[in-house]
């Protein structure tokens, strides 16, 4: 129970670091592929961080680094959730 608890955190961690990362790099995309290439370029980042982390023997401060990240990606994923339900309703025409 506890290693899918990391795992979760994990993965909001990579999701705040891409789509920071995505939302600098490329602000025009269609919002699903926005997330796909977070999620891609965050895992990136987050194993990077963490197999330097081990390579330095801190792998507690590796993991309380992503840790403090998991909140602000509750955050970060619904702002894109809530930006990609009101461009759906800007595009879908008026009656």
């Amino acid at each position: 129970m506890i290693a899918f608890g990391v795992q979760v955190l994990m993965a909001l961690a990579a999701a705040t670091l891409g789509l920071r990362t995505t939302s600098v790099l490329v602000p025009r995309i269609h919002p699903i592929a926005r997330l796909l290439a977070s999620l891609i370029i965050g895992a990136a980042l987050v194993v990077l961080t963490m197999q330097t982390c081990d390579r330095y023997g801190v792998h507690d401060l590796g993991l309380g680094l992503l840790f403090s990240l998991a909140p602000v990606g509750v955050y970060d994923v619904a702002k894109w959730w809530i930006r990609w339900q009101s461009s759906a309703r800007s595009i879908t025409p008026k009656r």
